[in-house]
This record gives C-alpha cells, structure tokens and sequence, in this order.
C-alpha cells in the first residue's frame, strides 16, 4: 500500500464521492458516513490498515464509475476484496439485492461483515428515515451474516441490536443471548 493508504483513501473517496458526484449523506458531504464507518471500527478495537482502507471506500463501487479493478489497483487486493464484499447486487428491491449481497459477505469472511456491520451502525446511528428502514429490514440482516462463532464481532452485533432496539421500540427478537 501507500505510504499513508488511509489519507490516499479518504483522498480517493472524497474525490469520487464528493468532487465528482456531489453526493451527501443528509446534508453532509458523503465523506461524513465514510469517516463515521472508520470511527466505529476504531471504537470496537479495528486498528487494521486495510480494514480501515476499506471503510472509506465501502461505497465506492457501487455508487460512483470506480471499478473493483480501480480499487485493487490503488489500494490492494484485501481492500478491494472487503469493498467487493460489500458492494450490493443488482435486483430488482433492496430485499432482492440484500438476499444476493449477503451471502457474498458471509463467504468473504468476518473481516466483510466487520465491515458492513460498521456501515449499518453507523446508518442507524446517524438517524432519520433510514434508521426505520433499517430497524424493519434487521432481522433479514442479521439472520444473513451473524455467525454465533464470529468471536471478532459479538461486541459491534450487541452493540447494533441496542440500536435497533432504541429505533424499533423494545427489546429485539433476535438479540444476543448469554
């Protein structure tokens, strides 16, 4: 990588995001949801570079013209590989594209749904509309990439079901158990 791939990845993402497609998060520059998908990953303990890499550019392909080539050109195979992860299919409503996206995070790995675990965190956190949405669509979520024996991921998966909870009005069905 780089010799500092973070600052190259937010260089990249605000570039493509922001630059060139004028895309906001709310009101905000796009790069906001970027670097509160980092900031997320940084508080359940992710120091990794290319964790963090790919937390900037987890939108990249799928809402600007960067291709999966692009990203494994600049930023490595590992990084390209969690973008790719993450990038939704194509299908005809989000529970179609969800129902095909899912399982090709799973195959990636914990390091994928680490990812999109930040992602939709830092989504339903954010507020808004969106956060309902999220909180109808979790159990789908959930029963797609929780894996009981993902250690790595048990604090953000608590942490997210206490979200949904706060959006959705009560204690989750599908809420870990001790």
């Amino acid at each position: 990588m780089a010799m500092d791939a973070i600052s190259a990845a937010k260089s990249f993402a605000t570039l493509h995001h922001v630059i060139r497609k004028g895309q906001l998060y709310g009101n905000l520059p796009h790069t906001h949801h970027l670097q509160r998908v980092e900031e997320v990953l940084l508080s359940f303990g992710e120091r990794r570079e290319h964790v963090r890499v790919a937390a900037w550019l987890h939108d990249i392909i799928e809402d600007t013209d960067v291709k999966y080539r692009d990203v494994e050109e600049n930023f490595g195979v590992p990084v390209a590989t969690l973008v790719q992860a993450v990038t939704s299919e194509d299908g005809l409503n989000r529970r179609v594209r969800n129902a095909l996206t899912y399982p090709k995070i799973r195959k990636v790995g914990p390091d994928a749904v680490r990812l999109k675990l930040a992602d939709r965190f830092a989504n339903v956190t954010h507020g808004g509309g969106s956060a309902t949405m999220y909180a109808m669509e979790y159990g789908e979520f959930r029963h797609g990439l929780y894996d009981p024996g993902d250690g790595m991921n048990a604090g953000l998966w608590l942490a997210l079901d206490r979200e949904i909870d706060i959006v959705d009005g009560g204690p989750a069905r599908w809420a870990l158990r001790p």
